[in-house]
């Protein structure tokens, strides 16, 4: 999938290519005949690969230059109501939360509230950290939790052990920036490993260090000032009634074949829960091109490959994966959750952004807690 979508990136560069006069004449009328022709057939080509892979609906935004050039939705965004998704259709946007988040904290480390080196431990101290089985209150009781489920091979949470294993907050001095660059199993800051769980603390971080809730940094810092009005930090906040609306509606494939409704909900925190759009996330997107967001110092940190212990590149920077293909850096980031699917595609050289959001089928209406 991910080759496809690049296709399709590379052939709406070629329009935009063909399209942009940067000065010069206007094109001929076979130059704009071509590139009406190409983009009909990156249109045909989103839709080609959602009947292909069995999207009930998906939703597209293609910014050039911090300017959305192409926006509109593919399928449906109620399938049993025929109700058509738009670029203004709402979805979860899953673990495409976390350059929000990564946001925030540079946020506070900007404004000398934060410190990317320092101990979990440290700054967690007090925090308490709500469990199915009960609050848990200070991070070494937590790190106690943890070091149980990363033995429990037949509990509940067995299917979910490699959230836990090997997280050595028992021995090692973990830091914000092990849990912000996905390097905070093993020894901290040797290998990379995705976990969505072990990012998810970083909300906790973001509280303790402004004393705010993560939602309100998220409103007050972000989503507010760019007027990202389809967007809420999650649906258990409770606002923006019209925004949950108008969300698409998630499917699960029951045993007879067929696509019933099902039920998602998501709580926030810095791993995931956001709700948006893809012409919403274009305005976030846009804002951090322009620094509004964050300092150009601080974007360039996070758009780095974080290096090993050993000064080996990995594949994340902080809160974005970095990384080239065929000789060309791709910044980026997907979420996948149940039903809902994301992706963040940079191109930074040719100052092109892909944005997909889209619904996805499941048999199994489980939180795969990615």
């Amino acid at each position: 999938m991910k080759f496809k979508i690049l296709t399709l990136l590379a052939l709406l560069a070629m329009v935009l290519g063909m399209a942009a006069c940067g000065g010069q004449a206007p094109p001929t009328e076979p130059a704009q005949l071509a590139a009406t022709d190409l983009v009909q057939t990156f249109e045909q080509e989103v839709e080609r690969l959602r009947k292909e892979l069995n999207i009930p609906g998906i939703s597209v935004a293609v910014l050039q230059r911090q300017e959305v050039v192409f926006a509109r939705g593919f399928g449906y965004a109620d399938v049993e109501n025929e109700i058509p998704a738009t670029e203004n259709t709402p979805y979860y946007i899953a673990s495409c939360t976390k350059p929000f988040a990564a946001a925030v904290i540079m946020q506070l480390v900007e404004a000398g509230q934060l410190d990317l080196d320092a101990a979990m431990a440290d700054i967690l101290n007090d925090a308490a950290f709500p469990f199915p089985t009960g609050t848990i209150l200070g991070y070494a009781s937590l790190c106690e939790r943890i070091m149980e489920l990363s033995k429990d091979t037949s509990g509940p949470y067995a299917p979910y052990r490699f959230l836990f294993e090997d997280y050595r907050c028992d021995t090692e001095r973990t830091t914000v920036r092990h849990h912000l660059t996905h390097t905070s199993q093993g020894v901290p800051g040797e290998v990379y490993q995705y976990n969505g769980f072990l990012y998810g603390l970083l909300s906790w971080v973001v509280e303790a260090a402004s004393e705010k809730r993560f939602a309100d940094l998220l409103v007050e810092n972000i989503t507010a000032p760019l007027e990202m009005t389809s967007t809420i930090p999650s649906s258990s906040d409770g606002g923006r009634q019209q925004v949950l609306a108008e969300l698409a509606k998630p499917y699960r494939i029951d045993g007879a074949g067929k696509a019933v409704l099902s039920e998602f909900t998501q709580d926030l925190n810095a791993g995931a829960g956001m709700v948006s759009t893809v012409l919403d996330l274009a305005k976030f997107d846009a804002a951090m091109d322009r620094n509004l967001i964050v300092s150009q110092e601080s974007k360039e940190a996070m758009f780095t490959p974080t290096l090993s212990n050993g000064g080996q590149p990995l594949p994340y920077g902080m809160g974005w994966f970095v990384q080239e293909h065929e000789g060309v850096q791709l910044i980026w980031h997907y979420g996948q959750q149940t039903t809902y699917s994301s992706l963040i595609l940079k191109v930074p050289e040719e100052e092109l952004t892909l944005l997909l959001l889209c619904l996805l089928y499941t048999s199994d209406a489980a939180d795969e807690l990615r």
